[in-house]
């Protein structure tokens, strides 16, 4: 009879025992997987500290308006010593106040946030030819000179001195109509130098014009 009560007692305290472990395995299991929504996307994610190690770096915003991805042809395949020698050559045959600023910047290397002839990115140098030829100061970001000119509805009417910008959504490269479907700008690759608007890249990537009401041209 004894035997019987341990043996009952004993299967009673087991049972016990495994409802009181169930909740807990079931956290656990739950806790594991928790839902999680990331940048708009619903997923799962582990608890574990292994996975706030694998989270990206945020990148710092390009305050400077331009883009190193869309400031280059791919057509500009000469040498630098070819493309200034030039670009120098286009700016001494149209003599004039500008092209003589503009001459000593050919070459001059990009650098992203630069603003002076050790580097200079496009709205830089776009900054130094308006303060220093025009007098006119202008906005530092290529997206803020968009708002300073007076858009053209025809490429074909720009002068000397206006401001192309290039960009399909937003403007992230500007540079200086001179003549002869020529303009200069910060080319990534290759500094300041005097690139063609016949060129297939510029041409898809063409977003507007504009003139400067003090720009007399």
């Amino acid at each position: 009879m004894k035997n019987c009560l341990k043996i009952a007692i004993a299967f009673v305290i087991i049972a016990l025992l495994a409802a009181s472990c169930m909740p807990v395995n079931e956290a656990l299991k739950n806790n594991s997987r928790k839902n999680i929504t990331y940048n708009g996307n619903k997923g799962t994610s582990s608890t574990s500290s292994s996975s706030n190690s694998r989270r990206k770096p945020v990148s710092k915003e390009n305050t400077s308006g331009s883009s190193s991805s869309s400031a280059d042809s791919p057509n500009q395949t000469n040498s630098k010593d070819a493309v200034y020698s030039d670009s120098k050559a286009y700016l001494k045959k149209h003599n004039g106040k500008l092209t003589e600023y503009c001459m000593d910047w050919v070459g001059t290397p990009h650098v992203l946030g630069g603003n002076s002839k050790k580097g200079v990115d496009c709205s830089g140098f776009v900054y130094n030819v308006y303060k220093d030829v025009y007098d006119i100061i202008l906005p530092r970001r290529s997206a803020d000179m968009e708002k300073e000119v007076k858009l053209l509805n025809d490429r074909n009417k720009m002068k000397e001195g206006d401001l192309i910008f290039f960009g399909k959504n937003n403007v992230n490269h500007v540079g200086i109509f001179l003549k002869d479907d020529k303009f200069i700008h910060t080319s990534t690759s290759k500094g300041v130098i005097v690139s063609s608007l016949e060129e297939k890249y510029w041409t898809q990537n063409f977003r507007s014009c504009g003139h400067h009401p003090k720009v007399k041209n």
